[in-house]
């Protein structure tokens, strides 16, 4: 899956090599129908709002709207840290990347201290203090 921003190029079709602004501003219908039609295609959320200030009155079908909703959904459901940068972003390219929650670290060999580091010291504590 191929997630777009406003400056990420074409990779397939009549427009290739072209930016989505660009493609946009001049076939939005072209836009909406590979929303809908192409599988590993999908515009960041950020970019249709942009889309949609840059220009207002050009309107997004609900069903390109939905079906690329959908495939984002698909996504944030697998990593949302992964960066989209200006040619976006290819899952297959994260494969072999280990989400760290999966690991099976054992902590029970952990300390405390090896988490939190003191700045202060028991002398910088005034038994009179009341912390209410």
């Amino acid at each position: 899956m191929k997630v777009y921003d406003l400056n990420t190029s074409f990779a397939f079709g009549k427009y290739e090599g072209k930016s989505l602004d660009e493609v946009f501003r001049t076939d939005p219908a072209y836009v909406q129908q590979c929303m809908i039609n192409v599988e590993d295609f999908a515009i960041d959320e950020r970019a249709i709002q942009k889309l949609f200030e840059k220009y207002p009155d050009t309107d997004f079908s609900d069903e390109s709207i939905d079906a690329n909703l959908e495939k984002l959904d698909v996504l944030d459901s697998g990593r949302d840290d992964i960066f989209i940068g200006e040619e976006g972003y290819d899952l297959e390219d994260y494969e072999d990347v280990v989400d760290p929650l999966e690991k099976e670290d054992n902590f029970e060999d952990i300390e405390d201290d090896d988490f939190f580091e003191s700045t202060s010291s028991e002398d910088d504590w005034d038994d009179d203090d009341d912390f209410r």
